[in-house]
């Protein structure tokens, strides 16, 4: 196999990231709300937690809009509704350490 030249590799994905709009269309304050209003659990859209889930064991790093911790099934499954209504992206996390290599995104 041939060695790829370093002027082959592609350009890296850069998304800039607004703090406070972080997932454009998605109206951070009205989801906030409704997540609390609505899922048993903790809802967690404070800085403070936002940077806690925003890497794991890997180099990446993506600042979530919220956290969501949900207390059962039920509690998960309605906040997967609630964002799908709300068109709000969901990112699964497991143990945080990324040593098994797996995202869902």
């Amino acid at each position: 196999m041939a060695a790829m030249a370093r002027s082959e590799l592609p350009a890296p994905v850069v998304r800039p990231v607004d703090p406070v709009h972080p997932s454009p269309g998605v109206d951070r304050h009205a989801l906030e709300r409704e997540l609390r209003a609505r899922v048993d659990g903790e809802v967690r859209f404070d800085a403070g937690s936002r940077a806690a889930y925003s890497t794991d064991a890997s180099n990446y790093r993506q600042v979530p809009i919220g956290v969501v911790v949900p207390r059962t099934r039920r509690a998960a499954a309605r906040t997967m509704l609630i964002c799908a209504e709300r068109r709000a992206p969901v990112v699964s996390r497991g143990g945080g350490t990324s040593l098994a290599w797996c995202w869902t995104i």
